[in-house]
């Protein structure tokens, strides 16, 4: 039986990789998308949902929901084009395709397919948590009613990529953040100082292109991550000479293969106050019986590389 994902996400260019990867790989149910802002802004989050949904043929079983469209904070976030392009999905635009179902739910639907499917829904949140934060503030009656959450955000052992300490998605809304990570327990957290080896090469687009089960797909996948790449070639980030890290692939990847999975449990807290460590992800690791008094949760510190492309491969492209 497939598990059943309500993703949460900002939809740049590596969350279209990662719900490009969840329909090719039948092991993956994705029930509902949650839009929200963050690498673009909640509407063109939106119209690339709604492309998406179209693109592979899922209008029928996906529902698309609005979130949130700016942070806690209520600064109107900034859209960082030069990784992601103006709509999320490099040079492309959504609206190319012939959408013909434009519905949009509100954020009750969301209540809904968690209640439906109560104790069978895994959330992956790959995007600023507002819009999750406000899901448990609101109907706090769901929270027990979730599988299990993953998480991709934070920066535990690394810099950041926002800050010298503080990670993009926490940074957009450290309120929303510290919120989720107080409510809720042993969340699976998949920091940066992780997703950073979550490398695709141009030569592994080359042949997910190449031999993509679905043809509409593969030059898609190329055209929008050769953007991405370039981006961190020009910026000398992260094995930008060879590939470019695809953060939240591994973050979905993860709540498919917990047996590649290595974790740790520390409690965890997330600075709001204004300054130099403003957005920080903080994890008391100490050997210590006098830990601080904050939720545990789970740290992904690592993950198996090989069953990572393994499965990438597996998914995207045909059988000889």
């Amino acid at each position: 039986m497939a598990k059943k994902i309500l993703f949460f996400g900002d939809f740049g260019v590596d969350d279209v990789i990662a719900l490009l990867y969840a329909r090719m790989d039948p092991s993956i149910e994705i029930v509902g998308l949650v839009t929200g802002y963050g690498n673009i802004s909640e509407h063109n989050a939106e119209d690339n949902a709604l492309f998406l949904r179209a693109l592979t043929k899922a209008e029928g079983s996906i529902d698309i929901i609005r979130g949130a469209y700016k942070p806690y904070t209520g600064a109107f976030p900034h859209y960082p084009e030069e990784i992601h392009g103006k709509f999320g999905l490099g040079p492309l635009s959504p609206y190319s395709a012939n959408i013909e179902n434009k519905r949009i739910h509100d954020y009750s639907k969301a209540v809904d397919l968690i209640k439906r499917h109560r104790n069978q829904i895994t959330v992956v949140n790959v995007g600023r948590l507002s819009s999750l934060s406000s899901m448990l503030v609101l109907y706090p009656e769901v929270a027990e009613m979730i599988k299990e959450i993953y998480v991709m955000g934070g920066a535990f052992f690394t810099p950041g990529n926002v800050t010298p300490v503080a990670e993009a998605n926490i940074y957009g809304d450290p309120y929303a953040a510290n919120l989720v990570f107080t409510v809720q327990k042993k969340v699976k957290i998949i920091p940066l100082n992780v997703t950073n080896f979550a490398i695709l090469t141009k030569d592994m687009i080359q042949i997910i292109t190449t031999y993509c089960k679905d043809p509409s797909i593969g030059p898609i996948i190329k055209e929008i991550f050769d953007y991405y790449f370039e981006f961190y070639q020009e910026t000398n980030a992260t094995h930008s000479n060879t590939g470019a890290p695809i953060h939240d692939l591994l973050a979905l990847w993860a709540a498919f293969h917990p047996e590649y999975m290595n974790y740790i449990e520390a409690p965890v807290t997330v600075v709001v106050e204004k300054g130099d460590a403003y957005g920080q992800t903080i994890a008391d690791v100490r050997i210590s019986d006098q830990k601080e008094d904050y939720p545990l949760q789970h740290i992904a510190i690592g993950f198996n590389y090989q069953a990572f492309i393994q499965s990438i491969f597996s998914a995207f492209t045909k059988e000889d």
